[in-house]
C-alpha cells in the first residue's frame, strides 16, 4: 500500500470513528452550550488510551493471520461498527421504549472522562481493524484517531451553535456508518 494511501486510509478511520464526537458537539453547541477545550482534551486522553488498546490488540493478533485473513478481519470489524451507528442513530430510536428528553449540562471532568469512555468504543475497534490488516502503524491509526477526535467535537459544537445543526445532526450517523462501511470495504478491495 502506498503512503498516500495508508495516509487516506488512516485519516477516514479517523474521521468515521469520531463521527459520534461530532454529535456530541453538536448536541452541547444546539443547546447554545460551548464545549470547553480542556474537556474536550479529556475525552480526547480517554480516546487516546482506548485506541492504543484497540491498535495494540490487532498489531499482535496480525502476527497470527495471513495478510488475507487480516484484511477480512478488518472489514468485517469496520462494516459491524458502520452497520452498528446506522442502528443506534436510526433503527433503535424507532423500536425503544424509552423516549426521554435529556437535560444536557455545561461538561466538566466527570462528564468528560464520561464521555470519553462513551465516545470510545468505536476507537478500539477502529484501532484494531486498522493495524490486524497491516493498513497502518499503530501510532498512525492512534494519532489520527485521537486528533479526529477532538477535531470532530470541536467542529460539532461550532456547527451546533450555528444554523446548521439541525441538517448535519440528522445525518450524522449516516455518514460514520457509510465512511467505516466504505473503509471496511476498501480493507480487502486495495
Amino acid at each position: 500500500m502506498s503512503w498516500l494511501s495508508a495516509f487516506v486510509t488512516v485519516n477516514l478511520i479517523g474521521i468515521g470513528s469520531n463521527f459520534d464526537n461530532c454529535g456530541t458537539g453538536i448536541s452541547y453547541g444546539s443547546d447554545k452550550i460551548k464545549f470547553p477545550h480542556w474537556v474536550n482534551t479529556v475525552v480526547n486522553a480517554v480516546g487516546f488510551c482506548t485506541a492504543v488498546l484497540g491498535a495494540y490488540a490487532g498489531e499482535v493478533i496480525s502476527h497470527y493471520l495471513t495478510v488475507a485473513e487480516a484484511q477480512w478481519a478488518a472489514c468485517i470489524v469496520l462494516v459491524c461498527i458502520g452497520l452498528f451507528f446506522w442502528y443506534a442513530g436510526y433503527i433503535h430510536p424507532l423500536v425503544s421504549k424509552e423516549q426521554r428528553q435529556m437535560e444536557i449540562k455545561k461538561p466538566g471532568w466527570k462528564e468528560g472522562i464520561i464521555l470519553g469512555l462513551a465516545l470510545s468504543f468505536t476507537n478500539v475497534a477502529s484501532g484494531f481493524g486498522a493495524t490486524v490488516s497491516h493498513v497502518a502503524a499503530l501510532w498512525s491509526t492512534v494519532i489520527s484517531i485521537t486528533l479526529w477526535g477532538y477535531i470532530m467535537i470541536w467542529l460539532g459544537n461550532v456547527v451546533g451553535i450555528g444554523v446548521i445543526a439541525r441538517l448535519l445532526g440528522k445525518y450524522s450517523s449516516f455518514a460514520a456508518g457509510l465512511l467505516l462501511i466504505l473503509v471496511g470495504v476498501h480493507q480487502v478491495m486495495g
